[in-house]
């Protein structure tokens, strides 16, 4: 038997931004769908996993920091009223090598700006405190403001919250066609059957391309399959509460979080990975990536065993250049959507959410949103 709902809201896409726009939207008062293709929870997308960081340290563009500093706010009241823990603190360590200088400037004056100061520190210092390996060339400091977000707690707590709000969560619910109406509502419909409503929020991670092409929108995105490696630590004595972030290689940085997932166990890894189709993510060959991550801990961090001892696996949703897109439809001002957050969204899901769910119901957002249009990117067509 096929189901046929109306709304005021349809949201598609489960993830951190879709359940977090469906907990606005809800919360405003409208009566709204949140529809997943896959059965909550799973691991088929981006926003699974026990932990993400969380860092007011930005090296992308300057746009970014006033929804960094909302997004903390709202994080820690979600916190607050959800009763149990979301947001750890884990200061951030920061690395780079002197030609890297720049960089490690500009980010760290994106924490001095949000009234963090970060501490530098000399190589010598660095390596006696984390147990690393860094050279003489080495840069680094701490942004004690960083924090490890519990991703599926997170997540998990968003729809019950959107639940309590009156929302209506779906899952196992894939979208089959997307259909604009004459009197300008939309119909999303699938092998469940249909839903109606006077608003469509699309947030579509890795499926960003094909279901956004349902309304006629081409989105420049590359989808990666990110290889989620866990090392043993030598010492536990020494397991530190830190996160780190290393943007010294030229192909892409590095990132870590402590042993909060697994006992004994620190997460390392490399920011990407071989481009893969959604459907197939684990087709993908991270030989190479696999290899770069060990040789870059045989190096740098001594104080791991040399073999990760876990190999998970997520994906990136990557645009041109590496910043989100977050915009309408050209033609049809009640579908909005989000994607491509390049692997560095999941911090930023309760603003995401919020500006979604403003843009949706016809408001002015709350923040520029210049920089995230699809627009800039002068080879998109509609």
């Amino acid at each position: 038997m096929t189901e046929s709902i109306e709304a005021d809201v349809v949201v598609v896409g489960a993830g951190v931004h879709g359940s977090s726009a469906a907990l606005h939207l809800a919360r405003a008062g409208k009566k709204t769908v949140l529809l997943e293709q896959f059965t909550v929870p799973h691991s088929r997308g981006s926003s699974h996993g026990q932990t993400r960081i969380i860092r007011r340290t930005n090296f992308g563009t300057p746009a970014l920091f006033p929804l960094l500093e909302d997004s903390y706010r709202q994080w820690e009241a979600i916190q607050e009223e959800a009763g149990e823990v979301l947001l750890r603190p884990s200061p951030l360590l920061v690395l780079g090598t002197k030609e890297k200088q720049p960089l490690m400037e500009k980010m760290a004056e994106s924490a001095k700006e949000s009234g963090n100061a970060p501490r530098w520190l000399s190589p010598a210092i660095a390596n006696n405190m984390f147990g690393l390996g860094c050279g003489s060339d080495t840069l680094a400091f701490i942004d004690s403001s960083g924090g490890v977000l519990m991703a599926d707690k997170c997540v998990a707590t968003l729809q019950r919250l959107f639940r309590a709000a009156h929302g209506m969560l779906l899952d196992g619910w894939p979208v089959d066609e997307i259909k604009v109406e004459r009197d300008g509502s939309v119909e999303v419909r699938g092998q469940r059957g249909r839903v109606r409503a006077t608003s469509l929020v699309l947030c579509p991670g890795p499926w960003a391309a094909p279901l956004l092409a349902k309304v006629g929108v081409q989105i420049p995105v590359r989808v990666e399959r990110v290889s989620v490696l866990y090392w043993r630590v030598k010492d536990t004595s020494k397991t530190s509460t830190t996160s780190f972030l290393d943007v010294s290689d030229d192909r892409g940085h590095f990132y870590g979080l402590p042993d909060i997932e697994y006992p004994g166990l620190v997460k390392l890894c490399f920011h990407g990975g071989p481009e893969v189709h959604p459907e197939w993510r684990d087709k993908g060959d991270s030989t190479e990536i696999r290899e770069r991550v060990m040789e870059y801990v045989r190096k740098k961090f001594p104080c791991l065993e040399p073999r990760p001892a876990i190999e998970e696996s997520c994906m990136y949703t990557t645009t041109p250049d590496e910043e989100f897109i977050l915009d309408r439809h050209p033609k049809y001002k009640n579908i909005v959507f989000a994607a491509g957050f390049s692997g560095t969204g999941f911090k930023i899901g309760p603003v995401v959410g919020k500006i979604l769910s403003q843009l949706a119901l016809g408001h002015p957002p709350s923040y520029d949103l210049s920089e995230f249009s699809l627009s800039r990117f002068s080879k998109s067509k509609f």
